[in-house]
């Protein structure tokens, strides 16, 4: 089997991911996310970097629409790599929702044109900086309904005969 007849490996990195893409590709992440450019790179291992730094990865972010973030969402609590199917079922739920799945090879195509997300079908990968805002933390999770909740100190009366309330 020659080289030609052999398929591509799968990318290891973001880098190795924008390298594998054409120009009209290249071209067409450089104008959804012009800060890409400012300085102008010198490679594409130097865009890849850019890409994943916080802030030009917030500034992708915040341009998305409603579902696409949420695909985000989704893949950064998502084992990493995950699989389509993996998303599918964080997305759609037991019943598979056939607005999800209609609408989620457009949102995963959307992220995967802004260097959000990387990888083949079967090994997707969100950028570990969109992972790191995205994923919940144990300050932003919520409680559950069962565990009780604090109570606040009683503080003393600051002067005397004040009533507490």
């Amino acid at each position: 089997m020659s080289n030609e007849d052999k398929p591509a490996a799968a990318p290891r990195s973001l880098a190795e991911a924008l390298r594998a893409r054409d120009d009209a590709s290249l071209s067409a992440l450089l104008r959804a996310r012009p800060d890409l450019i400012t300085p102008v790179p010198t490679d594409l291992t130097q865009l890849a970097t850019r890409a994943g730094t916080r802030a030009s990865v917030v500034r992708a972010l915040e341009r998305l629409d409603r579902f696409t973030l949420q695909t985000a969402e989704a893949l950064a609590v998502a084992p990493d790599p995950a699989t389509y199917d993996e998303l599918l079922a964080l997305m759609a739920g037991d019943d598979a929702d056939r607005a999800v799945t209609n609408a989620l090879p457009r949102a995963l195509a959307a992220l995967r044109d802004q260097a959000l997300v990387w990888g083949s079908d079967d090994r997707l990968r969100l950028v570990r900086t969109a992972r790191e805002l995205l994923a919940p933390s144990p300050s932003t999770r919520p409680r559950p309904a069962s565990a009780p909740r604090s109570r606040r100190p009683r503080r003393a009366c600051p002067r005397a005969g004040c009533r507490r309330s």
